[in-house]
């Protein structure tokens, strides 16, 4: 009988080890894989949430009273009213200087009322359709004041035929995640 020198178990064992890493390389590589497509699901879920509620945020501009005037400042009942703090999504940061046929300011200083968390918290319309995500999706509209229709050839106020309303709309949309959050916004011009 030959003596055994057994490197055939040896080469075996060596193979064997290979193919362990090799398959736990692959399992590896799927599980991420499979969290970046659930993270990207999210993310689009939180985009058409952002994106229903900039939505319905713009249908009411379009309902919304053609004929504004400064009564947005006195808030009474029955009116929609324009505060800094944004009650019921509608913001207005500004004022009208001196009398009342002058354009409105909008107060540029201190922190937009998109970036404050606490309106966010507090003051932003809630989109009305239910949806399964962590958070209903929110907006604010923002009255930016007015601008001439044709830059070229208007009149000054108090005839504000020939100016239109500018607003900014932004949408909060919430993914199944907590921490996934989509913000857009939109400039909206309603003549």
């Amino acid at each position: 009988m030959k003596k055994q020198s057994g490197s055939v178990l040896l080469i075996s064992l060596v193979m064997l080890l290979i193919l362990t890493v090799v398959g736990i390389a692959s399992i590896s590589g799927v599980s991420m894989t499979e969290k970046m497509t659930n993270s990207q699901r999210d993310y689009d879920i939180a985009f058409e949430m952002a994106e229903a509620a900039l939505v319905q945020g713009e249908r009411w501009l379009d309902d919304y009273d053609g004929g504004w005037d400064h009564s947005h400042l006195g808030c009474s009942s029955g009116s929609p009213c324009w505060t800094t703090n944004c009650t019921g999504g509608l913001c207005f940061r500004g004022s009208y200087p001196s009398a009342s046929n002058s354009m409105c300011e909008v107060d540029s200083s201190g922190t937009p009322v998109w970036q404050s968390a606490s309106i966010w918290a507090s003051g932003a319309a809630t989109y009305s359709v239910s949806i399964a995500a962590v958070e209903k999706p929110k907006y604010l509209i923002e009255f930016m004041c007015y601008s001439p229709r044709d830059p070229t050839s208007y009149t000054e106020p108090p005839d504000y035929t020939s100016w239109v309303r500018i607003y900014r709309v932004t949408a909060l949309g919430y993914g199944t995640h907590p921490e996934t959050r989509v913000m857009l916004q939109s400039t909206y011009r309603v003549d």
